[in-house]
């Protein structure tokens, strides 16, 4: 790491799952959303164009809907299980299938009228938020269905290492401190690093949802015995620690629950209290 970088942690459903081919309609489908957004917001795009990119991006859900079966029978041929794949399934399907039904009453009409125009800005950020946090999800229980790492994953990579987003460019990150025992072993923990990552940033996109008015903190703990566990939440004292920088992940009615079958599948837990507001990630024993 660069002296004075402050790292950041992004998960991207194509980099938790590269294997799983099944995901690209719907990857290839959000990027052609998130184009149809810059497109619209755009003075310079005349009436022509946007309605051939409504009527290509219109198209494209065809694909996104009829991939999700494939996508449901690759989940379960590799481990996920179909409690936790389903709900998925379904959500990405109820959500592809309001797109669809949004782009639709424009193609129907044959142009793009500026009502019609509007009310497409409207939906859209929702539509994109509901995919955005939805996918990663998908790639998050693909990966905890894996075997073990062989060699074991260092602590500090899990809570400060980067990696690159193709799902959300540009996206805000959160800032927080970690905070770790200054003898951590040097032998880490038994988990994948992507998934351990994608834990982290979903347990901080759950607290500082409801309330990001100061840094977060990222405590690691060590107690013989025990679990080592990682503990996000707010402190009223100031510590000493490493900033880091966590992707402001978008949440869904999913990602509590996924969360959670996730770390349970990796060999550990994920527990998040309401009051005090809080996260705990138990971490497997090797």
């Amino acid at each position: 790491m660069r002296p004075g970088a402050v790292p950041s942690v992004f998960p991207s459903a194509s980099a938790l799952a590269p294997e799983l081919v099944e995901l690209g309609p719907l990857r290839n489908g959000l990027g052609s959303v998130r184009n149809l957004q810059l497109i619209l917001s755009s003075i310079k795009v005349g009436q022509k164009g946007l309605f051939s990119a409504v009527a290509a991006v219109h198209e494209d859900c065809d694909e996104m809907i009829g991939s999700l079966g494939a996508l449901n029978d690759a989940l379960l041929r590799r481990g996920t299980h179909a409690e936790a794949a389903q709900p998925l399934v379904d959500a990405l399907r109820s959500t592809t299938t309001r797109l669809q039904a949004a782009l639709q009453r424009a193609v129907e009409s044959g142009r793009l009228s500026a009502a019609r125009r509007l009310a497409l800005e409207q939906a859209l950020p929702g539509l994109v938020e509901e995919l955005s946090g939805t996918l990663p999800l998908v790639g998050l229980l693909d990966r905890a269905a894996r075997p073990r790492p062989i060699e074991a994953t260092p602590v500090e990579w899990i809570h400060t290492s980067s990696s690159s987003s193709s799902e959300a460019p540009g996206a805000e990150a959160i800032p927080a401190i970690f905070v770790a025992p200054a003898d951590v072993p040097e032998g880490g923990l038994s988990v994948d690093l992507a998934a351990a990552k994608t834990l982290l940033v979903l347990g901080v996109a759950l607290v500082a949802r409801r309330c990001a008015a100061r840094p977060l903190q990222l405590s690691y703990v060590l107690r013989r015995g025990a679990a080592a566990q990682t503990w996000i939440g707010y402190h009223t004292q100031s510590t000493m620690g490493a900033a880091v920088r966590i992707a402001a992940l978008p949440l869904v009615e999913a990602t509590l629950h996924c969360a959670e079958m996730a770390a349970r599948r990796l060999g550990g837990g994920f527990e998040f209290s309401l009051e005090p507001l809080r996260v705990c990630i138990s971490w497997p024993l090797s």
